[in-house]
C-alpha cells in the first residue's frame, strides 16, 4: 500500500518529532511530512503554510505538529486514502484530504488544482479531489501568513527534504521562487539545472533533471498567477509523463 521509502520517511519523522521539546515545537515541526496521495507521481513543494500560528492554534496542531503521528497511524494500520475525519475538528479532515469544499481563487491549492486538471482532464474539481493526484509539502515548516525570510537555511528541514521519498516522484514542482538557491536545489533533490533562461517577468520557470525525474522551480503559485503560466507548467509535466 505504501512504498518502503514513504514508510521509512514516516518512521523517521515520527521518531524525530517525539524528541522535540515544547520550545522547539513552538514554531512548527521540522519533520512535517505533508498532505495528499503518497503514491502519486507529482510532488508540489510550496514555501510555507499560509497562516499565523497565534490565531490558528488548532490548525497548527493538526497540520504541522501532529502530521507525522497521523501518517504513522495510517502506515502501521495499512489505512489507504479516505475522507474520514481524523480529529474532532470543525474543518480539518485528515492528511489525505485536509479540507473539503472549494478553495478561493487566489489560494495556492486552487493553482495546484488547475495545473493538475490540465495534466489529468478526467480529474473532478469537487471536494479537493486533486489531492488524489499529488502529494503536497512545504520547504519551510514554520507557518506564516506572509513570508518572513527571503532564503531558507534551516539544517534540520533541509536534511529531512533530502530523504529518499521526496526524490521518488517523477515530477517535482518546487513552487517557492528563489527561496532555495540553484546549488541547494541540485544538492537536495539530486538534479542538475537544464535551462535557466525560459522565465518571464514574475513567472520564474527553471528546469532541473536527472535520469529519473524532472523538477520545475516556479514562483509561488498563489494570488495573481496567469492561467497561461499554469498551462506552461502543465505542458512540461505532460511531456515528461508521456
Amino acid at each position: 500500500m505504501y512504498s518502503e521509502k514513504f514508510i521509512n520517511l514516516v518512521n523517521t519523522a515520527f521518531s524525530e518529532s517525539e524528541k522535540l521539546t515544547p520550545e522547539e515545537k513552538s514554531e512548527g515541526n521540522p519533520y512535517y511530512i505533508g498532505f495528499g496521495n503518497p503514491n502519486a507521481k507529482i510532488l508540489f513543494i510550496g514555501k510555507e503554510k499560509g497562516f499565523d500560528i497565534e490565531k490558528n492554534l488548532r490548525q497548527f496542531e493538526f497540520e504541522s505538529l501532529l502530521n507525522p503521528k497521523e501518517w504513522k497511524n495510517y502506515v502501521n494500520n495499512s489505512i489507504g486514502i479516505n475522507t474520514n475525519k481524523y480529529y474532532e475538528s470543525n474543518n480539518y479532515i485528515n492528511a489525505f484530504y485536509p479540507y473539503l469544499g472549494k478553495n478561493k481563487s487566489g489560494h495556492t491549492w486552487s493553482k495546484y488544482e488547475k495545473v493538475l486538471k490540465n495534466v489529468y482532464p478526467e480529474m473532478t474539481t469537487e471536494n479537493n479531489n486533486f489531492f488524489s493526484y499529488a502529494f503536497l509539502t512545504e520547504v519551510n515548516f514554520k507557518p506564516s501568513k506572509y513570508s518572513k525570510i527571503k532564503s531558507f537555511q534551516n539544517k534540520e528541514r533541509i536534511a529531512f527534504l533530502k530523504e529518499d521519498y521526496f526524490k521518488s516522484f517523477d515530477v517535482i514542482i518546487l513552487a517557492c521562487g528563489k527561496y532555495l538557491t540553484t546549488n541547494q536545489i541540485e544538492e537536495i533533490f539530486d538534479v542538475k539545472i537544464q535551462n535557466d533562461n525560459i522565465s518571464a517577468k514574475h513567472e520564474l520557470l527553471n528546469i532541473f533533471k536527472n535520469k529519473e525525474r524532472i523538477l520545475l522551480n516556479t514562483r509561488q503559485l498563489s494570488m495573481a498567477v496567469s492561467n497561461e503560466y499554469l498551462k506552461n507548467i502543465s505542458t512540461l509535466i505532460e511531456e515528461y509523463l508521456r
